[in-house]
């Protein structure tokens, strides 16, 4: 059994093999915002029907979770073959009744770590969709100790409106934003997520920018201290990690950060802050290094989440060991200068099956499906057509490429 659905918004996939229907909004909570606990939607893009729908989402911060009703769910039933030890008993074929229907408890779940479990197999360097990388982070997170969790908040991954280059859809971000549904039920006057942002003084934010350098994710994170208590608006730190290096080699043919793309997302960065009535007179900036891609690479995926744990695990260690953030000459760590992207995309795609077997309450196991060898499909990932075969997601031979200790390449 598999759970299946049309509404694929990175890949068009046009498998019609059943669907998780969408109900139509009844409030201001079932409407698909950032303010959700996990939100990855980006709002100035039109709701899309049919194939090419986002996922649902009825997780809210400020709110109870909201279930979806037995009809907004469907399971396609087919024969295939599937690599287990037989130490559970599955569920068999001739039990079709609504009863015997594996049902999730959280279908808003279930449906997001089945599609980020599904787009981290297509093939080794296949665009890594936004809610793998939000299950993925925040099942790290999760892992943290409670004292570490208390003071760290790994937003969900966002973009690109807010970050990218075109004008025109960051203006109709704010407009989405400024709408009455989407303002704080307290205040009645800022975007709900910006209340979320402020309850820790730590914030590790994964965003997607596109630009005329590509299409990648890169890490914010700052460090914010409270004017009032458990409000943390005034930001200190801040720092953005980007594994894309310049096209063009510096005098010595080396390659260095992208210092206009990085300087435009910061810009637009302490602007949206400023909108949440963060204060920003006096935060300062560090450049974030962290290990670069090879050129004419795609893994800004796999960098960003790794670059997620390594920045997680230094604040965890910090806070156990009773660290004052000044006590280092920057409170943002250089990470590693290299990591194997294909190792992180297996973590990713690991812990996206975890947390779907989860939301059957574990009454679920994880099995590897065989699938026919040699055999091409074609999906739209990044825009453009592909066409794929099952070895694609084989690693790559060669290692990647050790950054030089300036963390050019």
């Amino acid at each position: 059994m598999a759970i299946t659905s049309v509404r694929n918004p990175t890949l068009g996939n046009k498998s019609k093999r059943g669907n998780l229907r969408k109900r139509k909004p009844t409030n201001a909570q079932d409407v698909i915002d950032l303010t959700n606990d996990r939100d990855v939607i980006d709002l100035t893009s039109p709701e899309p029907e049919g194939e090419n729908a986002a996922p649902d989402s009825t997780h809210s911060s400020r709110g109870a979770r909201l279930v979806e009703s037995a009809d907004d769910y469907q399971l396609r039933l087919g024969p295939g073959w599937t690599l287990n030890d037989g130490t559970y008993e599955h569920v068999p074929e001739n039990k079709r009744r609504r009863r015997d229907v594996p049902y999730p408890s959280f279908i808003d779940r279930s449906y997001r770590s089945m599609l980020g479990l599904n787009t981290l197999q297509l093939a080794r360097d296949a665009p890594i969709n936004l809610c793998a990388m939000d299950i993925a982070t925040e099942h790290v997170w999760r892992c943290l100790p409670d004292m570490v969790k208390s003071i760290v908040r790994v937003a969900p991954p966002n973009g690109p409106a807010l970050w990218s280059i075109d004008e025109k859809n960051r203006q109709a971000m704010y407009e989405e934003m400024a709408r009455p549904a989407y303002l704080d039920k307290t205040t009645q006057t800022t975007f709900r997520f910006y209340a979320d942002l402020k309850e820790t003084p730590w914030v590790v934010w994964p965003l997607w920018v596109e630009d005329e350098w590509g299409k990648d994710y890169v890490l914010a994170a700052w460090y914010a201290e409270a004017k009032l208590e458990n409000t943390y608006d005034r930001l200190r730190a801040l720092t953005i990690y980007d594994p894309r290096r310049d096209p063009l080699p510096g005098p010595d043919g080396k390659h260095g950060l992208l210092e206009k793309r990085l300087e435009r997302i910061r810009l637009r960065l302490l602007e949206f802050l400023r909108n949440g009535d963060f204060d920003v007179s006096q935060v300062k900036y560090y450049d974030g290094y962290c290990s670069p891609m090879a050129l004419g690479e795609a893994t800004s995926g796999e960098r960003c989440f790794a670059a997620v744990k390594e920045l997680l695990e230094d604040i965890c260690r910090k806070t156990l060991d009773g660290s004052p953030v000044d006590s280092a000459p920057k409170p943002f760590p250089d990470m590693a200068r290299w990591v194997h992207p294909y190792q992180f995309r297996i973590e990713m795609a690991g812990i996206n099956a975890w947390v779907l077997m989860a939301t059957f309450d574990f009454n679920a196991r994880i099995a590897v499906e065989c699938v026919m060898p040699d055999r091409r499909n074609e999906i739209v990932a990044d825009g453009r057509r592909r066409i794929l075969k099952p070895d694609d997601l084989a690693g790559r031979k060669p290692a990647p490429p050790l950054a030089d200790k300036d963390y050019r390449i």
